[in-house]
């Protein structure tokens, strides 16, 4: 670690508001191998807000330091930090040499919760920087890693309403259409949740997406597709994917 100093600073400070009990349980809730300090995601972004002693440097030192500490940090709330500090940026201001930097980070996520969140950051250097990020998700898409794939669809939407969807289906649909018959849970979850949000602007689109596929989409997935539909029509795609899934001799 090129800068120890600020990586005891930053978690002195999350130890000081963290809760041990919380600490305990959240390796379990997420899976995940990384040591926690207990801090949950309203107090974490309060402290990120407040900033760290390193904060009246210049932006590019700042994120060279966040750059460090999130590739040998053995704390995920660490990671949580650097990634509130450029979700506060991002949406108003990409540097143009941020995704050569960050873009490496998706070696270290190996739970839901930090893929969530990087996508959320993703999403809008993709959106200020599409030819450049786009490749390298277009890569992770057609891989078969569990993080960088999931990754590669779920940053093509910001997060989640009506401003989430920022890309067209021609992008879009090819992308998930990769990802339709992987039938791990975490893809599953991912490609049920980037089809629900792109019915927001593009339910014709969605509806033949889904109807090109019933017979391998998994129920997962399908469930978290049309959660925001009515009743009747959830009711449909449901009984409509069985009877698709057994002709076709799937589950």
């Amino acid at each position: 670690m090129k800068f120890p100093e600020f990586h005891t600073e930053v978690i002195a400070e999350l130890e000081a508001i963290g809760n041990p009990a919380f600490a305990a349980h959240t390796p379990k809730d997420r899976r995940s191998a990384l040591e926690y300090s207990g801090v949950r995601v309203p107090e974490r972004r309060k402290l990120s807000k407040k900033g760290f002693s390193f904060y009246d440097r210049p932006e590019s030192e700042v994120i060279e330091i966040w750059d460090d500490l999130f590739m040998h940090s053995p704390n995920g709330d660490v990671l949580f930090c650097a990634l509130d500090y450029l979700r506060f940026r991002v949406r108003k201001n990409v540097s143009a040499n941020l995704w050569s930097i960050i873009r490496h980070w998706v070696k270290r996520v190996e739970n839901w919760a930090h893929s969530d969140e990087m996508s959320w950051v993703y999403s809008y250097v993709l959106e200020a920087y599409f030819d450049e990020v786009y490749k390298d998700l277009l890569k992770w898409n057609k891989a078969n890693e569990l993080w960088p794939k999931r990754i590669s669809i779920v940053s093509l939407i910001h997060y989640t309403g009506k401003k989430a969807v920022f890309l067209p289906p021609d992008i879009v649909f090819p992308m998930v259409e990769r990802c339709i018959d992987d039938h791990r849970y975490y893809m599953q979850k991912a490609t049920g949740w980037v089809l629900r949000e792109m019915n927001r602007g593009y339910p014709d689109d969605v509806e033949a997406f889904l109807t090109k596929h019933l017979a391998v989409i998994g129920s997962d997935a399908l469930s978290r597709s049309v959660e925001h539909m009515d009743k009747d029509r959830r009711s449909w795609w449901r009984e409509n994917r069985k009877v698709a899934s057994t002709s076709s001799g799937g589950e």
